[in-house]
């Protein structure tokens, strides 16, 4: 019995061992953004990480405070990204610790070499979310990491927030590896950078960073760009492939016999349906965009009720969107870069007929694949005034 006992108390006190091999927090640097850029000498790249400064972050205020920024940027050359990093840890008086990123950013140079190492870095790096945004810099990418958080307390929360709003594409290193995995295409937003001269903020010029279209990448190489217009088509094309696209605007004019005007209209529904027809010359891709859409604006020099233009309206809304998707792929198309993924479509249809395109499917899908674009707009919603 007291051997029994004895044993208890052992095992209770084994359980009060606590954690061998914790760390505190104020033992680590958390890394939010990472930038890569190709480096000035061959084969080498340029990594720029960007880390809070708890001691400059406090609740309720703005990125830039009388004590200064609340973030810190530090960039080193090697010849490869874990080198890098290591050369940057030797550096911190804190440890890296990388599972809290939000956003990584490619510059263009970068982007054209070829994307490779990072995504076998990341892919190899259990601790990093597969759902962290990635996006393309119109220059160098360590040039964004210096944008002016206005908003929010830090940049790297800026470029989340852009994906997250899914005005365009919401690509994640989950969906660059899972199309390089399946030989398909890929896009990402691709920024605009500059420089507001007139605002100061701290002394400085207001650095500034949008969306001005998307990248494409076949092969983890660019292949080329869209504008913004191409673009927001692209992403209502390629639906969940892209992140969803959120609230789309179209504006649309007409010059008729007796009427010459306007419209603009905000869609709150926007959806995609994708499918593949086999026929005697090969697979044909079928691309319908349904969506139900709201007028904001509205003149006609008629002074007529815009209810009174609705099917005016909407053919010239459908018209207008067919030929934006049409205009963006086309251009996928002479990239040879299969955004929307058809091939995986064809696969899972015509699984036969993929085995005999799939080691040439690049070169059919730019030469000779078939896409149809169909249009269902619907206006649902005329505003206070019909």
């Amino acid at each position: 019995m007291k051997l029994l006992r004895l044993g208890m108390a052992l095992l209770l006190l084994f359980s009060l061992t606590g954690c061998w091999s914790k760390l505190e927090l104020d033992e680590l640097t958390f890394i939010f953004g990472m930038y890569v850029d190709a480096g000035t000498e061959p084969g080498t790249v340029e990594l720029t990480i960007s880390t809070p400064l708890p001691n400059r972050l406090v609740s309720g205020t703005q990125g830039g405070t009388a004590q200064g920024k609340s973030y810190s940027t530090v960039t080193k050359t090697a010849h490869s990204i874990t080198d890098a990093i290591i050369m940057i840890q030797k550096d911190l008086s804190r440890r890296l610790e990388i599972s809290h990123i939000k956003a990584i950013v490619v510059g263009q140079e970068y982007a054209a070499n070829g994307i490779h190492e990072l995504l076998e870095w990341c892919k190899r790096q259990p601790e990093i979310p597969q759902g962290t945004y990635i996006m393309a810099a119109p220059g160098k990418a360590s040039e964004v990491a210096r944008l002016s958080a206005v908003y929010e307390q830090l940049p790297d929360q800026v470029l989340r927030n852009i994906s997250e709003l899914n005005l365009t594409y919401a690509t994640t290193i989950r969906d660059c590896l899972l199309a390089e995995a399946n030989n398909m295409g890929y896009a990402m937003n691709y920024l605009s950078f500059g420089v507001k001269p007139d605002e100061k903020e701290q002394g400085e010029p207001v650095k500034w960073a949008g969306v001005q279209g998307v990248m494409l990448f076949k092969g983890m190489k660019m292949t080329g760009t869209l504008n913004s217009d191409e673009s927001r088509a692209l992403s209502w094309a390629a639906g969940d492939l892209s992140g969803h696209l959120t609230l789309p605007m179209y504006t649309v004019v007409w010059n008729e016999q007796d009427s010459k005007g306007k419209a603009s209209a905000l869609f709150y529904s926007d959806t995609v349906s994708r499918k593949v027809q086999m026929t005697a010359d090969g697979p044909v891709f079928h691309v319908r965009l349904k969506g139900k859409a709201s007028i904001t604006l509205f003149d006609d020099n008629n002074t007529d009720e815009a209810v009174d233009h609705n099917s005016l309206i909407q053919s010239k809304l459908e018209e207008k969107i067919k030929s934006e998707v049409k205009k963006a792929l086309d251009h996928t198309q002479e990239a040879g870069t299969d955004v929307l993924q058809l091939g995986m479509l064809l696969e899972w249809n015509h699984p036969k007929e993929w085995k005999k395109l799939k080691e040439r499917w690049s070169d059919y899908y730019a030469d000779r694949a078939r896409i149809v674009v169909k249009t269902d707009i619907s206006i649902v919603d005329f505003g206070a005034s019909k």
